[in-house]
C-alpha cells in the first residue's frame, strides 16, 4: 500500500457499531425484518448503478423485485429525511427500480453441496425461500415440498398479476431457487401426499414455513358467525385470490362489498374493480386511522372508484331468493377501550342497524395457520391453537430438529417479515447441525461494492415521487400491472433524497488546527464552531477546559450533513475523515465485510 492509499485509509474508513447505535443513527436498516443494507443500495441508484444495487437487495431479502411491488416498507416510516420535508425515501419502490434497471439477470451459480445432513422446508413462500437459499449457499442439500404448482406462496397465490407480473416471481422464485440446486417438489401437500413424521425421520432437520392458510370466518358483534353465509355470492378472500391468480374462473357480481382493512382486502376490492363490478365497497368496523392498510394503497383503490365506509359491522347476510345474495346487514360502531391488539375496540351502538343492497361478499379478514396435519404422536408443545410452540432463539419446536417459524408460528404478516424469519431459521439450523464453534468459524464476509456519495447542490430540495402508474382509463385488465415504475433518471433523483445515515463525518481533536476551513466549505452550514461553554453547559466533568477562554469545539449536524466529502478535502492537516459505520454481530446479516468509502478526487471533492 503507497503513501496515498494509507493517507485514503485513514480518512475513508470503516468502523464496527453495536446494533443499540443502530437504532438511532441507521432506523431504516434496523427497521426492515431483513436487516437491507438500505443506504448502500439505494447510494448505488444515485449513481446508476442498478446491477449492484440488486444483488445487495437480493443477498438481504432474496427476491427483490418481489418486494420493490408488494412490501409493507416498515423502513419508510422511520426513514430520517421525514424530518427535512415529512416524506421518507422511497425505499420500497426505488428497489424495484434496481431490478427493472438491471443490464443482467444475475442467476447464481450453483454452489457445491459441502454438507452431509439434509434438510426439509414444508412451503415455498417468504419464509421458506429464504431459509433455504441461505442453507444451499452453506452447502446443504434442500428439498422444499409445497402445495402449489409453483414457488412463491402468497407472492403467486394471494397477490394479483396486477399488483405482481408473474414474469418476476418466476425468475426469482422458481429460477432462482433452481439455479442453487433446491429440490422443489411442487403440488405436494405434507399431512395428505406425504407426512411429516416420515420427513422427520428422512431429514436431518425440517423447518415449517407453511404461512397462513385459513381464513377467518365471517362473524358478528358479538364474534360469532353470522346469518347467511350458505348463500351464492359470499366469497373467501385468499380463495378468491387464487382463483384470480391460477386462472381458474372467477363469478363476481355487480355490486360487492369487501369486508376488512388489509392488504388482502385491497387486493380484493381492486380485483373485483377489474372484473367488471360497478359498484365495490369496503367496510371496516374501525376507522381509517386503525385500518392495517397503508395510505398509498386506499388512495390507489379510492381513484379505481373504491368507496370506503368506516366503524361498521356485518350482523347478517342477506337474501331475496333464499339461494343468493342480495343484501348485507350492518351495524355502526363507536370506538371504546383498546383491546388485546392495543387498537380501540369497536362498540356496536344500539339502533342503528342499515342495509346495503349487494350480490357479492368477500371476507378479507386475514388468516390463520392450519394445524390439522400436526401428528399427535409428535407430542409437540402448542399453544391453545394447535400452533407449534417453538424456542425464539433457535426457532426449535420442542421435537429437536423440527424447526418452525415465519407466519406459521407469528401471525399473519407481510413478506419482508418471513424473509426476516426465514433467514434466522437458516443460521440456527446451520447451528444445530454443524454445532455453535463449527458454525461460527464458517461465516463469511459478503463483499459489498464500494460506495460514497457524491456532491448533491439540491438534495434537500427534490420532491418526493409517487411512484407513477397508468392512467384510470388504462388499469381495467386483470393481468395488466398498475404502477409502471420509476424511469431510471426519476429513479436516480429519487435516491439522491437518501441522507446516507451510515457515513459521518469525524474531526480527530489533536491534530485540528481551529481553522474553521470547513466551515467555510460546508454547502449546508453543518459544521460550526462553538465556544465550550456554550457546548459543555456546566458538565462538571469539562468545567476546567469551559474555563478555558480560548477553546472551541466543532459541531456537526448529522441530520444536515449530506456526506458531500468537501470538509475532508478542504482540511489542511487531514483530521476530517468520513467513517462508515456497520453492525457488529454474529448474525451473517448483520456483520457485512468492511466497506472504504470510495475517495473523492482531491481537486474538487466529486466523484
Amino acid at each position: 500500500m503507497d503513501e496515498l492509499d494509507q493517507q485514503n485509509e485513514l480518512l475513508y474508513r470503516s468502523e464496527i457499531a453495536e446494533p443499540d447505535w443502530y437504532k438511532t443513527n441507521i432506523p431504516c436498516q434496523v427497521g426492515c425484518p431483513a436487516h437491507t443494507d438500505v443506504a448502500t443500495y439505494i447510494g448505488l441508484i444515485s449513481q446508476g448503478r442498478f446491477d449492484e444495487a440488486y444483488l445487495i437487495n437480493r443477498r438481504c431479502n432474496v427476491v427483490p423485485g418481489v418486494l420493490g411491488r408488494t412490501c409493507a416498507r416498515p423502513c419508510e416510516p422511520v426513514c430520517r429525511r421525514n424530518k427535512i420535508d415529512g416524506k421518507p425515501v422511497a425505499i420500497c419502490w426505488l428497489k424495484r427500480a434496481a431490478h427493472d434497471h438491471r443490464e443482467y439477470r444475475h442467476l447464481p451459480e450453483r454452489p457445491k453441496i459441502t454438507k452431509n445432513k439434509k434438510v426439509a422446508i414444508i412451503g415455498a413462500g417468504s419464509a421458506g425461500l429464504a431459509c433455504a437459499r441461505d442453507l444451499a449457499e452453506m452447502g446443504y442439500p434442500v428439498t422444499i415440498y409445497d402445495s402449489y404448482p409453483v414457488a412463491g406462496g402468497m407472492m403467486v397465490g394471494g397477490i394479483p398479476i396486477w399488483r405482481l407480473p408473474r414474469e418476476v416471481t418466476r425468475e426469482e422464485t422458481d429460477e432462482y431457487m433452481e439455479a442453487l440446486g433446491v429440490e422443489m417438489k411442487f403440488n405436494t401437500t405434507v399431512g395428505r401426499d406425504v407426512q411429516l413424521t416420515d420427513l422427520c425421520e428422512q431429514y436431518d432437520a425440517v423447518y415449517i414455513a407453511a404461512g397462513c392458510q385459513n381464513t377467518k370466518p365471517i362473524t358478528g358483534p358479538d364474534n360469532k358467525l353470522i346469518p347467511g353465509l350458505q348463500y351464492k355470492g359470499v366469497e373467501d378472500g385468499l380463495r378468491f385470490l387464487e382463483k384470480v391468480n391460477f386462472g381458474e374462473p372467477v363469478t363476481i357480481g355487480k355490486k360487492v362489498v369487501v369486508l376488512g382493512g388489509g392488504f388482502t382486502a385491497m387486493d380484493c376490492c381492486r380485483s373485483a374493480i377489474r372484473f367488471g363490478a360497478e359498484k365495490v365497497y369496503v367496510f371496516y368496523r374501525r376507522t381509517k386511522e386503525e385500518m392495517p392498510s397503508d395510505e398509498y394503497e386506499v388512495d390507489e383503490a379510492m381513484l379505481e372508484h373504491v368507496e370506503f365506509q368506516y366503524l361498521l359491522t356485518q350482523v347478517e347476510i342477506l337474501s331475496n331468493d333464499g339461494e343468493h345474495v342480495s343484501g348485507l346487514k350492518l351495524i355502526r360502531n363507536k370506538l371504546g377501550d383498546p383491546d388485546a391488539s392495543g387498537r380501540r375496540r369497536p362498540v356496536p351502538i344500539p339502533g342503528s342497524e342499515f342495509v346495503v343492497e349487494c350480490d357479492t361478499v368477500i371476507a378479507a379478514f386475514g388468516q390463520d395457520s392450519d394445524t390439522s396435519w400436526i401428528p399427535k404422536e409428535l407430542n409437540l408443545e402448542v399453544n391453545r391453537w394447535g400452533i407449534p410452540l417453538i424456542d425464539r432463539n433457535t426457532w426449535m419446536t420442542s421435537k429437536p430438529g423440527l424447526f418452525a417459524g415465519g407466519d406459521y408460528t407469528e401471525g399473519s404478516r407481510n413478506l419482508i417479515s418471513a424473509i426476516g424469519d426465514g433467514r434466522d431459521a437458516a443460521t440456527a439450523i446451520n447451528r444445530y447441525l454443524q454445532g455453535q464453534e463449527k458454525a461460527a468459524e464458517e461465516a463469511t464476509e459478503i463483499e459489498l461494492p464500494d460506495f460514497r456519495r457524491g456532491m448533491v447542490d439540491d438534495y434537500e430540495s427534490i420532491p418526493y415521487q409517487i411512484i407513477p402508474s397508468l392512467p384510470l382509463a388504462k388499469r381495467f385488465g386483470i393481468s395488466v400491472e398498475s404502477e409502471t415504475g420509476y424511469s431510471p433518471e426519476e429513479a436516480v433523483e429519487q435516491a439522491r433524497r437518501c441522507l446516507q445515515c451510515q457515513l459521518n463525518i469525524m474531526i480527530d481533536p489533536s491534530i485540528c488546527i481551529l481553522c474553521s476551513g470547513c466551515v467555510d466549505i460546508c454547502p449546508y452550514d453543518c459544521i460550526s464552531m462553538e465556544g465550550l461553554k456554550s457546548v459543555v453547559k456546566g458538565d462538571p466533568l469539562h468545567q476546567e477546559a469551559a474555563e478555558w477562554t480560548a477553546g472551541a469545539d466543532m459541531i456537526i449536524d448529522e441530520e444536515k450533513c449530506i456526506r458531500c466529502g468537501l470538509c475532508i478535502v478542504r482540511c489542511p492537516t487531514d483530521a476530517i475523515s468520513m467513517v462508515k459505520y456497520e453492525v457488529a454481530s454474529v448474525n451473517d446479516r448483520w456483520n457485512v465485510s468492511k466497506i472504504p468509502v470510495i475517495q473523492p478526487d482531491k481537486a474538487g471533492g466529486r466523484r
